[in-house]
């Protein structure tokens, strides 16, 4: 792919969804439904290399009862891996992953577990929906680009 001269556009690292989401841009939180934990992977893993190649900033946020999502992976200096227990409670887990978005700061990139995993711990919809409600508008605030 042609090197873009937009720093705010960002690859997903596939081609194809590039061309048909006419790529991401800094601030997208990007939501994916899946059937099986190996498709949120392979979307995982390009989106990762992608930020390895152009060098950014990226945490993931470890709390999933699936495996791993990076373990395949190298995982460069640039790479930050944060592990939290969901069953500290809702307002311990948001308020762990809130001040790592903080301390990362402007423009980093961010993969989180599959987020059904939580339904286990928190038992509600309600509960996920109040999570995205604090943490997706100060993701976007920050310029960054975030998987869930």
């Amino acid at each position: 792919m042609a090197e873009n001269p937009d720093p705010r556009i960002v690859s997903t690292g596939f081609e194809g969804i590039d061309r048909i989401l006419t790529n991401l841009r800094l601030g997208d939180n990007v939501v994916w439904q899946i059937d099986q934990i190996s498709d949120y992977q392979r979307c995982v893993e390009a989106y990762v290399r992608q930020a390895q190649a152009d060098q950014r900033k990226l945490v993931y946020f470890r709390f999933g009862n699936h495996p791993d999502l990076l373990d395949q992976l190298d995982f460069p200096a640039l790479f930050e891996r944060v592990e939290l227990d969901a069953s500290a409670g809702f307002e311990h887990f948001t308020s762990q992953i809130y001040l790592k978005i903080t301390e990362a700061g402007l423009q980093a990139f961010y993969v989180f577990d599959c987020l059904s995993d939580l339904l286990d711990t928190w038992a509600s919809d309600l509960m996920i929906g109040n999570f995205f409600r604090i943490v997706c508008p100060y993701l976007f605030e920050l310029d960054t680009v975030a998987y869930f």
